[in-house]
């Protein structure tokens, strides 16, 4: 019995071992047939690139990558018939599993920028462009596309700032403010509308205008000025109006403001005085009232060496420069009116009638016609 139990052991060890030596064998044989697979499939994956069947190439590639997922080649391979049919996102797709994968090449960054700049990527292809250009400065195409990507993201800048959205103005921006003067006073115009008293601070010193008003949308409008000369503060005042708001500022000197604000820039000079109304209206009743002594200006005249039409001009002239405007007024209008033939110095007289033609005797007037 005991040496029936020991042959039969023997005779289990004896196939078991077999069984695990035949699987062995079984693992080996498909390991080879998978390697002779993938050989046979890139080999004619290959071979119909190099035809120009693209799509079959493709396929096959297709294939290839099923056996072996990880192979950074065969997705360069197959990025380049995706490359060939013009399949730029899945050329693109595929280079970067390659640079995943640990494949690095010119070529590949070459294929990987122009894909990524027909999908409109030109940031990403500017960046493939520029590392293949660091590992084969002597490929051309590299400057070539990367002239074209540095184009197009100008072009795509530009149109970004064109379009860019422009903020609205602020509130500030949008309420104007004018001004005028006067001999005594400088009045400014705030073109804020139905504003209430209560609603409003200021602030006048001799040198500063302060405004501030809240608005019916909540906001505050402010407006700060450092005047161009001296005003008298206590003396300055505002009024609401429907329309707008009025600030009358009470100048410290009556002479012309060239500026409102006060302009650092400027060198300080001498200001002309504005002359009052009454002023100007006495300036001109003086002139009014003044009178020549034509007797005494025909006889200065007279005793001047001249003769003839050059004597008679020179009167003329010295009439005119000497008159008031009146009498420039009169000579004008009888000299165009009477055609050359009559010259007064006597508004009042021709001023409401029409000035007849008196020619030389001995010489008859006549229109020119043509």
């Amino acid at each position: 019995k005991k040496r029936c139990f020991s042959l039969l052991s023997f005779s289990s060890i004896v196939t078991n071992t077999k069984i695990r030596s035949g699987q062995s064998d079984s693992n080996i044989l498909q390991s080879s047939t998978m390697a002779d697979s993938l050989e046979t499939i890139l080999s004619k994956a290959n071979s119909a690139f190099v035809d120009e069947n693209y799509t079959e190439a493709l396929n096959l590639y297709n294939k290839a990558l099923e056996e072996s997922p990880s192979d950074a080649e065969i997705y360069v391979k197959r990025s380049h018939a995706h490359f060939r049919l013009g399949n730029w996102q899945a050329t693109f797709d595929d280079l970067k599993a390659a640079l995943t994968h640990g494949h690095q090449s010119a070529k590949a960054f070459l294929r990987m920028g122009v894909s990524a700049f027909h999908l409109g990527k030109f940031q990403d292809a500017k960046d493939a462009l520029e590392k293949g250009r660091a590992l084969d400065s002597t490929e051309t195409q590299f400057c070539e596309w990367l002239d074209k990507c540095g184009a197009q993201l100008k072009t795509s800048e530009d149109t970004k700032q064109r379009s860019a959205p422009v903020p609205p103005p602020s509130t500030q921006s949008r309420i104007r403010h004018e001004w005028y003067q006067t001999e005594s006073h400088v009045t400014i115009t705030i073109l804020l509308k139905n504003q209430k008293a209560e609603n409003i601070e200021t602030s006048f010193t001799r040198d500063t205008i302060r405004f501030k008003a809240r608005l019916p949308s909540g906001d505050d409008y402010e407006l700060f000025l450092e005047v161009a000369h001296p005003i008298v503060a206590e003396q300055t005042t505002y009024k609401c109006y429907s329309s707008k708001v009025e600030i009358r500022a009470k100048k410290e000197e009556g002479i012309r403001w060239t500026t409102l604000e006060l302009d650092r820039s400027l060198p300080a000079g001498p200001c002309e005085r504005m002359t009052s109304v009454a002023e100007t209206e006495a300036a001109k009743a003086a002139v009014a009232t003044r009178t020549k002594n034509w007797d005494r200006i025909v006889q200065e005249t007279g005793e001047e060496k001249e003769e003839g039409e050059a004597a008679l001009n020179t009167l003329f002239q010295r009439i005119y420069a000497d008159g008031t405007d009146e009498v420039r007024r009169a000579m004008n209008k009888s000299f165009v009116e009477s055609g050359g033939t009559v010259l007064s110095t006597n508004w009042n007289e021709i001023k409401s009638k029409t000035t007849p033609v008196k020619p030389p005797d001995g010489m008859e007037y006549r229109k020119w016609q043509e």
